[in-house]
């Protein structure tokens, strides 16, 4: 099976369903059970901060209940596997380098991103 990963501003474009063709068939992969989407729980916590500081709160009962609704729809941590593999990524940015390091440990068949820098790094597949 497939899995994705997604970096907080394509989730974020998922819950506003205004995500581009190629990112938004990913995500449908993954709703339809074709797939693993993963978050990392890095880009979890940039969106709560940003839903807590807009006063869009609604927005994270909305992506809690998408992440429990579905069972291909999973969170990522941070851990020591993802660590390990700062070394092998050009990102200069803490939550860049786990975000593309978890797509790297996954094998995932892409990252779901708008961030030109993270495309141009091309280290992983992207989708946007």
């Amino acid at each position: 099976m497939s899995a994705y990963v997604s970096d907080a501003v394509a989730f974020l474009y998922y819950l506003l369903d205004r995500l581009p063709p190629d990112a938004d068939r990913a995500f449908r992969e993954a709703e339809e059970g074709h797939a693993i989407l993963y978050l990392p729980t890095i880009a979890a916590a940039e969106l709560y901060y940003l839903f807590e500081r807009k006063g869009w709160m609604n927005q994270w009962t909305g992506l809690e209940k998408e992440m429990k609704r579905r069972t291909t729809f999973n969170y990522y941590s941070f851990n020591e596997d993802v660590l390990n593999l700062f070394e092998k990524t050009k990102a200069t940015e803490i939550h860049d380098k786990i975000i593309l390091s978890t797509a790297r440990l996954l094998k995932a068949e892409a990252l779901i991103t708008k961030d030109e820098r993270l495309r141009e790094l091309d280290e992983v597949k992207t989708l946007w």
